[in-house]
């Protein structure tokens, strides 16, 4: 482990030379970002200033000079595989991912857990809950993927350190790839998908206009998205929507979380927004399930969008018989 920390020190040294303040990418866990409040509480997310996200609400014109359509990574989960050195589930996990990219040399935050809100992370349940990217990951030269987990262990003098890497990514070809890291104490995966030609959507909110009388979207929710087809299939006698295995899923929303948090309007409580879409031909999947209080599936609705080269879209679906 000492030589894994050292190994990232080294790393975080020559980041600092070469794009620290003198190269005007601040400090190195600088994300130069804005923030903004969840509906469930005072933790704050992040959404980039060079992100498209943060332009959303300008008054939009059709030729935008800076923008670029653009091949980027397409983050799906990262996952603790495997659990060794006498570790064992569940694990109380927090720490840093983050993605640098060329644009800005900068952390783009993919999980960023603080130690008192460390997630628990069950065996039968192994992904991280993502809060980003913030904004789409260009991919155009190597990519820099860093990871710094500990495991809370009662006091903070007994927490242990479960990973400190990196790795410099470079792709050869489209398609949908994960990168392992692993040492002593564990295996972790990063799944994610190298779209080309894309531009960024960003999903600015999904609300519960009207609650439905068989069905009540309130607390338990999954909704995710994919820029592949979903199958529509009969289960049981109920419609389900089944997700391309080959392209994979952006969980936008985990069911762990409390869906429609007090005072938040309807609208459910997304611990990511941002999507890529390939320009030409893309189209973006999105699925909501309803959950039961036993965790069983009780209804799903489905919607899909265009991408734009700007401006909003807005569609009204239904999940059994709730208006979203």
């Amino acid at each position: 482990m000492a030589a894994e920390q050292e190994d990232f020190a080294c790393y975080r040294s020559d980041w600092e030379s070469r794009w620290g303040s003198k190269g005007g990418c601040g400090f190195f866990k600088a994300t130069n970002l804005v923030r903004f409040l969840t509906h469930s509480s005072l933790w704050c997310l992040h959404a980039a200033q060079l992100s498209s996200m943060h332009f959303t609400h300008l008054t939009p014109k059709p030729s935008l000079d800076d923008g670029i359509v653009a091949n980027t990574l397409q983050i799906f989960f990262i996952k603790i595989v495997e659990i060794k050195g006498g570790l064992e589930w569940p694990l109380c996990v927090y720490g840093v991912v983050a993605a640098r990219d060329p644009v800005d040399h900068n952390r783009n935050l993919l999980f960023c857990c603080s130690r008192t809100r460390s997630q628990i992370v069950q065996k039968n349940d192994p992904f991280l809950r993502l809060i980003g990217p913030s904004r789409a990951i260009l991919f155009n030269d190597p990519v820099d993927f860093e990871i710094q987990l500990k495991v809370k262990c009662g006091a903070m003098s007994g927490d242990r350190a479960l990973i400190s890497a990196i790795h410099c990514y470079r792709a050869r070809r489209h398609g949908v790839h994960t990168v392992c890291f692993e040492n002593h104490f564990c295996k972790i995966e990063l799944c994610m998908e190298l779209l080309v030609q894309t531009i960024q959507a960003t999903i600015c909110s999904i609300r519960v206009v009207k609650q439905g009388i068989r069905q009540r979207v309130e607390r338990r929710c999954r909704v995710a998205c994919s820029t592949a087809p979903y199958s529509r299939k009969v289960i049981d006698g109920k419609t389900a929507y089944v997700a391309n295995a080959s392209s994979g899923e952006v969980v936008l929303l985990d069911p762990g979380r409390h869906a429609t948090p007090e005072g938040s309007e309807g609208y459910l409580d997304l611990s990511r927004r941002v999507v890529s879409v390939e320009h030409e031909e893309g189209m973006l999947e999105l699925v909501v399930h309803a959950y039961s209080s036993s965790g069983d599936i009780t209804a799903q609705g489905h919607v899909s969008l265009a991408p734009r080269s700007f401006g909003f879209s807005q569609k009204k679906f239904y999940v059994d018989d709730a208006v979203l």
